[in-house]
């Protein structure tokens, strides 16, 4: 039966009415990200986002016998005894596993407390691993738990060693180069992976099922010899805490920046230790952040939960924050399974509801980097940049440059020549003025950003007012449907760019102007279908019109309620099992844009088919990844892109 999940305990089938395409277990920033892809966490290995193998274990000690919940030997030897898994529940924070067999029921719970308004918590590069046994015999029952040393490394022929810090044992490459490498499906091979527990030690589970010890003072092949870092607790009740200290996280344009902790404790060993034992307050507010939100999301329907609370942490977790060398707060996002660009403008503009929500400061964090590049002398087009570099190495565009040229200019490395046909003009000067637009409504009124540097957005918004209505062929975030020539819904997005510069600088005739572009939009771009084309030539064409959200949610009410009626009456005609597609050029739709267009007009019968059919995608995809934002309608199959903080965009359903 799709969709669900069936496993024999004893005699009785348990069946579950919701199986996640991929499970978060250990989501604290692109590189410490660890991901369940099965129907159940021993059904294979647990993978970091990319799909490389990151390998954990789990399981209880029974008079010396190893009893598995979630263990994986690559070298595919049988696991003798298993506590068969019954239930699991997904909130924003937490992924909730239930196992059972005859000797203990074991509850454990993966949370990684990534609270928006409490960044001195969510910068903790930290995540949790509870587990509760509730022993159903007289023999003595201890907790076993693992990460496999991979973690720390990326390649075959890597090698790591472990040592003892104050609070934990760690291991990480023999070879420690930070920051010494980027690109998209990567894993970080330096820095060090650490389990804060007294009982934390070096080792794997044997042929006998049970527990083989390694010493701490040789090097380990991390691929053949494969040791994990384990802890075995007697007590039936605990918490395991995980952390990774990457030593340098980040490079932005040339300086090479500290995790964002070290504004509160002097060490990493500081910082765990007190992530250790401050577990059960910390724990609480998650708890208490999870029933508000899933409160709020349920309301709109069940499935809008499911979908938001898969989503939540993965969102987060596709960025990392730190602080330049000014103070401000930088909050750089991966392209992940993209090209791995960092920064990238139009993967934060999709991003930004959850944001606007719950921290608008971090909005900005993402425009800066920006803004930043923008004014140097690197940059001499008009109009705004992609992205700043490839993750985590933030020092100048990679992503639309000629290859083979390599630059030096001001201690960058920019590796190419800037290319104007990679570059995505009206696309991203769009972006960042509705961004900064959202940013004022969303945070009480702050448009310090834009106050900053009024004399470049004013450059751009005159690009769009002279470029923007009628686009020339070129690159939108939609690129990986390739270049196109008056693009409809591209050209939405440069008039309310417009109106947002008229907002933020109190110009009026940039909203004149809006106007009048809005009004002869709606002539030029009607089709004989009643709603309008994908382009203005395009007379049997159409495309989801995402961009028009902003009209309403920024109050500019420059579309007619008419015109936004007819685009959803259109697209309750086009759903295919799995949702609407993007436009009438393909089968494929993107998540979070699909999402989007339940806000371009209020119905509920559409937002609920559109829930319901992203459900069905989420159960029955036979492609286990992290929520993917790019898939097929007719089929799931996942297309592209997993793990990316475009998922943010699944939020604005609780934008007012």
């Amino acid at each position: 039966m799709k969709g669900q999940l069936r496993l024999k305990k004893r005699s009785t089938v348990i069946t579950m009415k919701y199986r996640p395409v991929a499970v978060p277990l250990v989501t604290v920033d692109p590189f410490f990200s660890i991901w369940s892809c099965d129907d159940a966490l021993y059904g294979g290995p647990t993978q970091h986002w990319s799909g490389k193998l990151c390998p954990i274990t789990a399981g209880i000690l029974v008079g010396g016998e190893f009893v598995s919940m979630g263990a994986f030997e690559p070298n595919g030897r049988a696991i003798k005894r298993r506590a068969y898994q019954t239930g699991l529940k997904i909130t924003p924070t937490s992924s909730i596993y239930e196992f059972e067999n005859e000797l203990a029921k074991v509850t454990l719970t993966f949370t990684t407390p990534l609270l928006l308004n409490r960044l001195d918590i969510m910068t903790r590069p930290v995540s949790y691993v509870a587990y509760k046994i509730e022993s159903k015999t007289q023999r003595p029952i201890r907790f076993v738990f693992g990460v496999s040393s991979r973690a720390c490394v990326d390649n075959i022929g890597q090698s790591v060693s472990f040592s003892r810090t104050k609070c934990s044992v760690r291991c990480g490459n023999t070879c420690q180069t930070p920051l010494a490498q980027s690109g998209d499906n990567v894993m970080i091979d330096w820095g060090y992976l650490h389990i804060c527990d007294k009982t934390a030690m070096p080792g794997k589970i044997a042929a006998q099922n049970r527990i083989e010890a390694y010493p701490i003072n040789r090097t380990y092949d991390a691929f053949n010899e494969e040791p994990y870092l384990m802890v075995i607790k007697d007590e039936q009740e605990g918490v395991v805490t995980l952390g990774y200290d990457e030593i340098k996280p980040i490079e932005y344009f040339g300086d090479q920046l500290d995790e964002y902790y070290t504004k509160y404790f002097d060490s990493f060993e500081d910082m765990l230790l007190a992530a250790h034992n401050q577990y059960s307050e910390i724990k609480a507010l998650c708890d208490e952040f999870d029933a508000s939100l899933t409160a709020e999301t349920s309301a709109l329907s069940e499935d809008y939960e499911k979908i938001t609370s898969l989503a939540y942490r993965q969102a987060i977790a596709a960025h990392k924050l730190v602080e330049d060398t000014e103070g401000n707060i930088i909050f750089l996002s991966k392209e992940d399974d993209s090209n791995g660009c960092i920064g990238t403008l139009d993967v934060t503009y999709p991003s930004i509801p959850l944001f606007l929500k719950y921290n608008p400061e971090l909005v900005k964090g993402m425009l800066r980097p920006i803004i930043k590049y923008a004014k140097s002398d690197v940059w001499t087009f008009d109009f705004t940049p992609h992205d700043v570099g490839q993750y985590p190495l933030a020092n100048g565009q990679v992503y639309g440059t000629y290859p083979f040229k390599i630059w030096d200019i001001d201690s960058y490395r920019i590796y190419g020549k800037l290319a104007f046909e990679k570059q995505m003009p009206i696309e991203e000067a769009g972006n960042m003025l509705l961004c900064l637009a959202a940013v004022k409504k969303y945070s009480g009124g702050d448009q310090s950003l834009f106050d900053a540097d009024k004399e470049i957005m004013k450059q751009w918004t005159d690009y769009l007012v002279k470029y923007g209505y009628d686009p020339e062929n070129q690159l939108c975030t939609d690129d990986f449907a390739g270049h196109l020539a008056r693009n409809c819904n591209l050209s939405v997005k440069a008039i309310l760019g417009i109106a947002a510069y008229a907002s933020l600088s109190g110009d009026d005739s940039y909203m004149d102007i809006a106007r009048e572009y809005a009004k002869k939009w709606e002539i030029d771009a009607k089709a004989s279908h009643g709603a309008t084309r994908l382009t203005f030539d395009g007379e049997d064409t159409w495309s989801l019109k995402y961009n028009i959200v902003w009209d309403d949610l920024l109050g500019y009410n420059l579309f007619s309620d008419e015109v936004k009626k007819a685009e959803i009456e259109l697209y309750k005609t086009k759903f295919n099992r799995y949702g609407v597609p993007l436009d009438s050029r393909a089968d494929f739709t993107k998540i979070d844009w699909l999402m989007w267009a339940t806000c371009i007009h209020k119905d509920k019968e559409f937002f609920d088919e559109v829930c319901a059919s992203m459900m069905r995608m989420i159960n029955e995809t036979v492609d286990r990844v992290p929520l993917t934002d790019w898939y097929f309608t007719s089929t799931a199959a996942f297309r592209a892109f997993r793990n990316r903080s475009v998922v943010g965009g699944l939020f604005i359903n609780l934008l007012d």
